[in-house]
């Protein structure tokens, strides 16, 4: 038993020697294996496509935390020398004994099979090709990104306004491949080579300063520094960012209510927005009031909300954005249908995917009347407010 461990162990070694070369190489091979192409492992990991084209570049990048290595190995249908190959390869220890247990075989099967439902309703939307309208928003964002000095925008809007979803479409439109996308949808806003990184408030984890600047480092696929801290953090990105990055800080409220983001933490993000990186750091943050107002309501300093010179409001859709939305049902809707949907939605996305949505499923169980209508008006009511406000 010992000689075994001691094998494993010089296996380990020489594997981190070679490391991260020697997991590029591995994961090629099980790609190609599997057919499957970069994009569609990327958004079934729900990794940025930058991160795993640094994994298969084979340079400096490997994964970083060892669930990542199991989330490859579980989608790829990898026995379990493979796995732990692939382990060993990106510098992780194998589980010895019974502790650890593979994923069972019934969990093993191609996400990409699972269709997807035209209309969304809760969750944010997250693939580009179910994202409708905010041309308008959408220019206003992108020019201001197409050359440094990178700015900062802030983007307010109502409770299910698509805050959420619009940072989503953001920081993915630019990698999505045409195919991937609706026909003359755009994902030519930007030059390639910028990187997203997300942050949601809402997450606890990110409320601690700790835990946050360690996940921006690690997005970012930077060093992180023990302890990591505000000090040690700033000098990591004036030394490793050279590459235009955006950070999408989503329903900042929320971070600026946390006790451990103080005065000195939003200090620290204005001045790596303002005076370092070279321009090449830009902030958007969504919020439901303008950053003026959040640093008075919330008695913290203001100073990092004033680097905030363009501020965006999220209303309804216009009528064309409404319509091509209502358009995309996979079974046509009649125009009554189509002109009542745009009228008791007012064109406001959340409202328009409920509707569609109660409007298809009735379609594609052959129920007949109005039933329909009735079930969208209820599933409606916790989102009136939208209908009695203008922010447009």
């Amino acid at each position: 038993m010992a000689n075994s461990l001691s094998a494993v162990k010089k296996t380990q070694h020489l594997a981190l020697q070679v490391a991260p070369q020697a997991f590029a190489v591995l994961l090629k091979s099980y790609l190609k294996r599997c057919n499957i192409n970069e994009a569609t492992f990327a958004e079934a990991l729900n990794i940025r496509r930058g991160t795993l084209t640094r994994w298969l570049n084979g340079t400096v990048s490997r994964p970083r935390q060892r669930a990542d290595v199991i989330r490859c190995a579980t989608y790829l249908n990898l026995n379990a020398e493979e796995r732990n190959t692939l382990l060993t390869a990106a510098g992780f220890p194998l589980e010895h004994g019974t502790r650890y247990r593979m994923a069972t075989p019934s969990l093993s099967f191609n996400l990409g099979a699972i269709q997807r439902s035209p209309f969304i309703i809760g969750p944010p939307i997250t693939e580009p090709r179910q994202f409708f309208g905010r041309e308008y928003v959408l220019k206003r964002i992108f020019d201001v990104w197409k050359c440094t000095p990178l700015q900062h925008i802030a983007v307010v809007g109502l409770k299910r306004s698509g805050k959420t979803s619009l940072l989503h479409y953001l920081r993915r439109i630019i990698d999505t491949p045409a195919d991937q996308l609706r026909t003359g949808q755009r994902n030519d806003w930007l030059l390639p080579g910028y990187q997203w990184i997300f942050v949601d408030f809402q997450d606890p984890r990110m409320c601690y300063q700790e835990s946050l600047l360690r996940h921006l480092l690690v997005e970012m696929n930077m060093p992180v520094p023990e302890p990591c801290d505000l000090i040690s953090f700033m000098e990591i990105i004036d030394q490793y960012l050279t590459i235009p990055t955006i950070i999408l800080l989503d329903e900042i409220n929320a971070g600026l209510a946390a006790t451990d983001l103080d005065e000195q933490f939003w200090w620290g993000l204005r001045s790596l927005g303002s005076n370092h990186t070279n321009g090449k750091l830009g902030f958007l943050l969504t919020a439901h009031q303008a950053p003026e107002e959040m640093a008075m309501d919330n008695s913290k300093p203001s100073p990092f909300f004033n680097i905030f010179g363009h501020v965006l409001n999220l209303g309804a859709l216009t009528e064309t954005e409404a319509l091509a939305l209502i358009q995309s049902s996979p079974i046509p809707f009649s125009e009554a249908d189509t002109a009542w949907i745009m009228a008791e939605s007012g064109l406001w996305p959340a409202l328009l995917q409920i509707l569609c949505h109660a409007r298809l499923t009735a379609l594609q169980e052959n129920q007949t009347g109005l039933a329909w209508q009735v079930e969208g008006l209820k599933r409606m009511n916790s989102y009136r407010y939208l209908l009695t406000q203008d922010i447009s």
